[in-house]
């Protein structure tokens, strides 16, 4: 190899897989890397740094580690203690929100850093019925001692976040001997959480999306026991439930004869088993949570629904609307919904949970679902008799335009075999809107009765 001091100043010709190609001068170095592909990009760029020992690149900020380290003291966050729970679907709000309180207490001498990496800290907020919560949802707090510990500080880090990559928890960092003292820390944020819970006392519906998910809802007002005319056995049957579970829990379970109480409402669809357990969630509600189950939060969540009522530690009233829908016969190919009813019902004996269970057809439920002990009475909601259609027809009329005249005794004697309660509410419905001025009247009502059409059909056969 000849070498030569001239400088090179034309490209040189080789040839690549036999053909000749020529070499160029690179006069713009970012010209030339935007030309080569993505994924070269990258990896040219740090050799250049490498080798003029220049990042351009700004330093990163402290991480997470390097924080908790930091602040607590130690030289690496592998010298501390890191205590920690899991989080669940209802604490992973209460624990922020508690944490939040707490950070506010002391906001004039806490310090708040990443909660991964060197990301910046994460809040967010939360509407729950009419109150929005501002709350973190990934960082770290450091506490300095005599805030929450008289000795030494600790940091708090939460993870509010559920996902597949990560868990929802809650961790205490503390120097090495002081253990107990960050359990304890937890066990005071787990009790402030709880005090905070915000679907204590109220209605919450229980629905599944990619995990249980809780929203409140508004309860009707309009149904009374005055209004939903059904057999007294009904009622006495729930009030005994009620009063288990509310009243004389603590005897019960003295005794080992546990307070849990379950009631399975059957019958005929319109009947009133909707209405009824509607009727005992209005009676009961602030002194209960009623949390109403979706039929898919059912077939899969419904451990977790009960799980999260024996947190809440006051009576719950929990409903199970349509159980057949989702929980059948083992050997009529139930689906996994019949294996997490008598898990979820198994869960906890002593626990102050009322179950308001409803199904159109006993028949197609599994024995072992509807024993004792999962389903303490099966009460029958059947269609109203003549005396009770009439109660019934009465209170709808009550307070209506023309109400007082309707001759609700011929209506009655007019109507067919099996008319439910459902069916005289369409039937008014249609005789009201079927008149001039909305006025009730009983020729509107018998008008209504004799067509049929209260009852809506699909017509028989097949469009061809």
């Amino acid at each position: 190899m000849t070498l030569t001091d001239d400088q090179l100043t034309e490209p040189t010709a080789d040839t690549f897989d036999g053909v000749e190609s020529r070499r160029r001068l690179i006069t713009d170095v970012g010209a030339y890397l935007d030309d080569l592909p993505h994924d070269v990009r990258p990896g040219l760029r740090a050799l250049g740094e490498l080798l003029v020992g220049v990042a351009a690149q700004p330093e990163r900020g402290e991480s997470a580690e390097r924080f908790t380290a930091r602040c607590l003291g130690v030289a690496d966050a592998g010298q501390l203690i890191d205590e920690d729970r899991p989080l669940h679907p209802v604490s992973r709000l209460t624990t922020a929100v508690a944490l939040a309180e707490w950070i506010a207490m002391y906001d004039d001498v806490v310090e708040v850093g990443p909660g991964e990496y060197s990301y910046p800290p994460k809040w967010t907020q939360t509407e729950i019925g009419d109150v929005l919560y501002r709350h973190p949802q990934c960082l770290r707090v450091h506490f300095p001692a005599g805030t929450l510990l008289p000795d030494t500080g600790c940091v708090i880090a939460i993870e509010a976040r559920e996902t597949v990559m990560r868990s929802a928890e809650v961790s205490a960092y503390v120097t090495r001997g002081y253990q107990d003292a960050a359990r304890a820390v937890l066990d005071r944020l787990a009790a402030r959480a709880n005090e905070l819970n915000p679907y204590r006392g109220r209605a919450v519906r229980a629905t599944f999306k990619g995990g249980l998910c809780l929203t409140v809802i508004d309860l009707t007002t309009t149904l009374t026991r005055d209004t939903v005319i059904v057999d007294p056995q009904v009622w006495s049957e729930i009030d005994l439930g009620v009063t288990a579970v509310r009243d004389r829990h603590e005897l019960l379970n003295a005794h080992g004869l546990g307070a849990r109480r379950g009631v399975l409402l059957c019958g005929p669809p319109g009947t009133g088993k909707s209405a009824v357990s509607a009727v005992i969630a209005a009676e009961t509600a602030g002194e209960f949570t009623a949390i109403y189950v979706d039929a898919k939060a059912g077939e899969h969540l419904l451990s977790a629904v009960v799980e999260e009522a024996q947190r809440l530690g006051g009576p719950v009233l929990l409903i199970l609307e349509d159980v057949d829908l989702w929980c059948s016969d083992r050997h009529a190919g139930a689906r996994g919904g019949l294996s997490e009813l008598l898990q979820a019902m198994d869960i906890a004996a002593e626990a102050r949970i009322l179950t308001l269970a409803s199904t159109n057809d006993t028949a197609t439920l599994d024995k072992a679902a509807i024993r004792t002990g999962r389903f303490d009475a099966i009460v029958e909601v059947g269609y109203p008799t003549r005396a009770d259609a009439a109660r019934i027809l009465t209170a709808l009329v009550a307070n209506m335009p023309g109400g007082d005249a309707v001759n609700t005794a011929a209506v009655v004697a007019a109507l067919p075999e099996d008319t439910s309660g459902s069916d005289l509410r369409e039937i008014v419905r249609r005789a009201v809107l079927s008149t001039d001025g909305g006025e009730i009247t009983t020729a509107a009502l018998l008008i209504e009765v004799g067509n049929g059409r209260y009852r809506a059909s699909a017509p028989a056969g097949m469009y061809l």
